[in-house]
């Protein structure tokens, strides 16, 4: 019953905050309503959702047996379990994605990666069975956000390729594959580490949770509404992708 509720919230929330980017389009939208049903479908669930599912049941598996316990553990699971399976996952179905619909255009760039992080988030809400973890999720939607910022920067780096600009090239792959499994991997230490503090029986290290998890609290909120500002400015500005048909035809003579 909770993954229900916590699935339907997700649902509504996470739209909440991906509506406005799409929105923001207008009337130079390019990618049709099959498009993102077949991205969410086909490379959100089937391909990334799924695949995550089973590799972190593995991972648990493989901790069990190790013995690993405590918030070692959770650290670990943070970095090599959430953080790099997750990511992997993300990433490349979003490239999938990118390459069945043809994708052209920066803004669609953002809003694939960002749906295959909206349909990840939705289903990790629907199994995770935290409350508490649900209300973090939904209030500050870091797999949407993540995602968002990480098909932007993809689509620098194929722009830089294909300039040859390898510096260029070499920055926005750093930011678009390796930030994202940094940030997320520090992001849900941080967390883990904040509850384990406030768990303790003395006062202090009580007092030092407490200030962290308001302090990750206002990161959080502060990235979420940057990325969300500075995507809907990008989805303003789109002009809609040119077709192979309205190419003008080369002159000769």
């Amino acid at each position: 019953m909770l993954g229900l509720i916590g699935a339907i919230l997700a649902v509504g929330i996470s739209l909440c905050w991906y509506l406005p980017v799409l929105r923001a389009q207008g009337d130079r939208r390019v990618l049709k309503k099959n498009d993102y049903w077949r991205a969410a479908g086909v490379y959100g669930f089937c391909y990334t959702s799924l695949l995550i599912i089973i590799t972190e049941i593995l991972w648990d598996v493989l901790a069990d047996r190790i013995g690993l316990s405590g918030l070692k553990r959770d650290i670990l699971a943070d970095f090599f379990r959430a953080a790099l399976l997750e990511e992997f996952f993300k990433f490349t179905g979003f490239l999938l994605a990118k390459r069945a619909l043809k994708l052209r255009r920066k803004i669609d760039y953002i809003m694939i990666a960002g749906l295959i992080g909206l349909v990840y988030g939705v289903v990790e809400k629907a199994v995770l069975g935290n409350p508490a973890g649900v209300i973090i999720g939904l209030a500050i939607p870091m797999h949407i956000t993540w995602q968002f910022n990480q098909g932007g920067h993809w689509f620098e780096y194929e722009e830089a390729k294909a300039r040859n600009d390898r510096p260029r090239m070499h920055r926005e792959m750093l930011m678009a594959v390796v930030l994202p499994f940094v940030f997320h991997g520090c992001w849900d230490s941080g967390l883990d580490l904040t509850l384990w503090l406030i768990e303790q029986e003395s006062v202090t290290p009580q007092v030092i949770g407490g200030i962290m998890s308001l302090a990750l609290i206002v990161l959080g909120v502060v990235y979420t509404i940057r990325t969300i500002k500075k995507v809907c400015a990008i989805a303003r500005t789109a002009e809609p992708a040119v077709s192979d048909q309205d190419q003008p035809e080369p002159q000769i003579g």
